[in-house]
């Protein structure tokens, strides 16, 4: 079970022990419910539907019958995040499906997250009907019912009883002196020491005590008293008796509750440190009170920790991370901060010192966490990628200041990663790299609504009959004010962010449609290659949208092969079967893209039944193919896909000696710019039917 899981099953387990509502809110007009827990349903008499059919996830249409109790909430809540406030508690009425109104105590958080515009809210309820109508309950009694009485002398030395009822002396011994110095935390009574003084001046008192009864158990009694007589200059005091030892059980209870949810909301519970949101909070916080340039921001990241889950377990994972956590926290000074982020990696904030300085730093703790390994006969050694960012705009959010440092981490490179922790500070140039992705993403969807996205076929040629028989479709991304922006200027971000998933069907549907077109005009038509992203395959039945866009274009799948890169199968390759199974289904053919990138295992392929091997480009270094050895190995790899009822396909192909080798290698086909270059649909059409000829 993954960490994320492990983590989610233990939320869900104290959330329900707990018995309180978890969800959260937009903060618009109707403080619009975007998820919940079970419990938030349930606590208010509905299910989950009932509750969206007839409130639509809207609060105000579940205050409806009760405005002003909504309006006042409101104005609450309101009040307290526009005073600077991240948390507020709140209590109040609130519906129940049944008619009653529910005591409600409500904490919230306000989060960093915006959707729609609109700033995300935290909420946690707890049904505290029970413990406002006994301390309502016990109010009436106290105004109604005689309770525990006693009359006291106030002495210069201390308290002596002058008389009280019967009930007096059934919960208390009838001892009739105390001294000032009996009067300890020890017997609960150091509460009647700090009234002393006031009641010798025969001032009105009321405090709270934890005298010990005669059976032995401690109470919790509130004391009400005014001075009504005195005796010798020594005030004479009527004692009023309030047993609320179930109510401060009851607040005690509620406040452990307390104390379990903040530790919730803000307690990590693999490193038993901070979490994210409380980091982020006291950050914050932190950054703005401090003068520009006094911290530095760092994303630490543990090198290949997913090996120590897959060896050892996530138990032992879990604990690992529980010491590195530890390790670094020693060597943290006051005010700075250390949290967790996310699965194995680490946000620190620390002061800001030279580039050097910073790294020493890091590089000593992370020396001190190997240090394990010093009487180790077999060492494992925990390296670290660490990147800074020096916090110059303390009004910067912090998602933006860590952004920053994790772009700089991710900017080091793996192959040169020395000793314990390779660091990198943040520079203008990972600053142009946000800016430049930042633009591409604010300016994505609008450019697939508006098709600025376009497909352009690369020919494959076969070698036997030397005629065009298929083509690849890759994308180019026609900007109206940059012009014609290459792929890999936006594909490694969309792979990255998701939007690669509607970019993928978005070209596919443009391959149908171009198909479509060539059927329409009498064509014979070539089949035509996509390529499928990897994030597609954690989408159950991700197939089911192609198979949809092929019937409504009426293709022949035949005519569609789906490219599925090599990595896949590297890292699951029962998942690559499942998938190519699912392709065959659909009626698709499939190739295995990037053959030979570095990952290929020549005794996966027994397994793996796709129409295509595609040859990376790194099989051709030689332009004129004089290498032996890299001939041999070529020709090895074709003779397999033959054996195995493959196609190969050679990609990358620039030069006539490669073309002239592999069509005596007996590879199948070729495509690359020996040939011809990826090329406008138009002008592939004329290369392929000879337009001018049908025109």
């Amino acid at each position: 079970m993954s960490e994320e899981s492990c983590s989610g099953l233990e939320y869900g387990l104290l959330m329900t022990s707990l018995d309180v509502s978890v969800s959260k809110h937009l903060l618009d007009d109707h403080y619009t419910v975007i998820w919940a827990n079970s419990r938030y349903y349930e606590m208010f008499g509905y299910t989950k539907e009932e509750y969206e059919t007839d409130f639509q996830n809207r609060c105000d249409l579940f205050f409806k019958d009760d405005p002003r109790a909504w309006e006042d909430m409101v104005g609450y809540i309101t009040r307290a995040f526009a005073g600077g406030s991240k948390k507020y508690e709140y209590i109040c009425r609130m519906p129940h499906s049944s008619g009653k109104r529910l005591w409600i105590k409500l904490i919230g958080n306000l989060t960093d997250e915006v959707i729609d515009g609109y700033r995300v809210s935290y909420s946690v309820m707890m049904d505290i009907t029970d413990q406002m109508q006994l301390q309502m309950e016990q109010t009436v009694t106290y105004n109604h019912i005689p309770g525990l009485i006693a009359k006291y002398k106030v002495t210069q030395e201390g308290f002596e009883l002058l008389s009280a009822n019967q009930k007096y002396f059934e919960v208390f011994q009838g001892r009739r002196i105390f001294q000032i110095g009996e009067l300890t935390e020890e017997f609960g009574l150091d509460a009647l020491q700090e009234a002393h003084p006031v009641m010798r001046n025969r001032e009105p008192i009321c405090f709270t005590f934890s005298p010990v009864a005669r059976d032995g158990r401690i109470l919790h009694m509130r004391v009400t008293g005014t001075c009504v007589d005195w005796e010798n200059g020594d005030p004479v005091y009527l004692l009023i008796y309030d047993d609320v030892t179930q109510l401060a059980e009851q607040q005690e209870l509620l406040k452990r509750k307390n104390m379990e949810l903040e530790l919730l909301a803000y307690g990590d519970s693999v490193t038993g440190g901070i979490n994210r949101n409380r980091f982020d909070m006291d950050v914050s916080e932190a950054i703005r009170s401090a003068p520009a340039g006094t911290y530095a921001l760092v994303w630490m990241n543990v090198e290949k920790f997913k090996l120590i889950n897959d060896l050892a377990g996530n138990k032992e994972g879990d604990r690992t991370l529980r010491y590195i956590h530890g390790v670094i926290k020693s060597h943290l000074r006051p005010n700075e901060y250390l949290a967790r982020i996310s699965s194995d990696n680490f946000a620190l904030l620390l002061y800001d010192e030279p580039d050097q300085a910073l790294m020493k730093r890091l590089e000593d703790m992370t020396a001190d966490i190997n240090r394990f390994n010093e009487n180790r006969k077999y060492q494992y050694i925990l390296s670290f990628t660490a990147g800074i960012y020096r916090v110059d705009d303390p009004s910067l959010e912090i998602t933006l200041i860590q952004d920053r440092a994790n772009v700089a981490r991710g900017e080091i490179v793996k192959n040169n990663i020395t000793g314990f922790c390779s660091c990198r500070v943040y520079s203008e140039k990972e600053r142009e790299q946000l800016v430049a992705e930042k633009e591409i993403e604010n300016r994505m969807r609008s450019a697939l609504e508006k098709r600025q996205f376009v497909v352009y076929p690369q020919p494959k040629l076969s070698l036997k009959e030397d005629v065009i028989s298929g083509a690849e479709a890759l994308v180019r991304w026609k900007d109206p004010d940059k012009g014609l922006i290459p792929p890999n200027d936006f594909i490694p971000l969309f792979e990255k962010n998701g939007f690669i998933i509607p970019l993928d069907l978005y070209v596919f549907e443009e391959v149908c449609r171009l198909l479509r077109g060539w059927i329409d005009r009498g064509f014979d038509p070539v089949p035509i290659s996509v390529n499928v992203s990897r994030t597609h395959f954690t989408v159950l039945n991700f197939m089911d949208d192609y198979v949809q866009i092929c019937r409504k274009y009426e293709i022949p799948p035949r005519l569609i092969e789906i490219e599925v890169t090599e990595t896949v199968v590297f890292e699951n390759p029962d998942v690559f079967s499942q998938i190519v199974r699912m392709i065959h289904e659909a009626g698709f053919t499939c190739s295995m893209d990037d053959f030979g990138s570095g990952y290929s295992s020549l005794n996966v392929l027994k397994d793996i039944e796709v129409d295509t091997i595609k040859l990376d480009r790194a099989f051709f270094a030689s332009p004129e193919m004089d290498n032996p050895r890299e001939r041999d190995v070529v020709t090895t790899v074709i003779d397999l896909a033959k054996k195995l009822h493959m196609e190969a396909l050679a990609e990358g192909v620039e030069t006539e000696p490669q073309r002239r080798f592999l069509k005596a290698s007996d590879c199948d086909l070729i495509q690359g710019y020996v040939f011809s270059r990826p090329l406008p649909a138009e002008d592939f059409e004329k290369l392929v039917f000879g337009m001018e000829e049908h025109s």
